[in-house]
């Protein structure tokens, strides 16, 4: 099974950005800021805890291609309906965006990093997120998400 990292670098109170290694490739990710209020993380308005998550391949009502973040340990589902007593996260997903607000809880992976009128941003992140694809090829995979330092408080 293949296997990615993400290392979350830096982090505010409005967006989450880290680096994404698999291979020999090398991409920027931003994510919603770290809010730990309820299992999984704020619903809708935060990143996923760091930890290890089955990258499960997931079709998006526009036809892109993701990956849905799994981890049950985490509070974080595929579906809404596998969720017990409809507590916690579910359709967390790996998708092209290139600012936080493209992001509703999820990942959005770029080329490099960048400041723009909107705010921080990555670049290319549609070429970013088939080069993911590629990758994974279909399959489901792992990814390994921590902290540079230690996680925000």
């Amino acid at each position: 099974m293949k296997e990615l990292n993400l290392i979350r670098d830096t982090w505010s109170h409005t967006e989450t950005m880290g680096v994404l290694t698999f291979g020999d490739m090398e991409l920027q990710t931003i994510e919603p800021p770290w809010i730990a209020t309820d299992p999984g993380g704020k619903s809708r308005e935060s990143c996923v805890p760091a930890g290890r998550y089955l990258l499960r391949p997931h079709k998006r009502p526009s036809g892109d291609e993701s990956v849905a973040l799994v981890n049950p340990g985490h509070a974080v589902y595929y579906l809404a309906s596998d969720r017990t007593n409809d507590v916690g996260r579910f359709l967390i997903l790996i998708h092209p965006g290139n600012w936080v607000s493209d992001v509703v809880g999820c990942i959005a992976p770029g080329k490099t990093r960048a400041n723009s009128e909107k705010g921080r941003m990555v670049t290319s992140s549609k070429s970013s997120m088939r080069a993911i694809m590629d990758h994974i090829g279909g399959d489901e995979a792992i990814i390994h998400i921590s902290w540079r330092n230690d996680e925000p408080a």
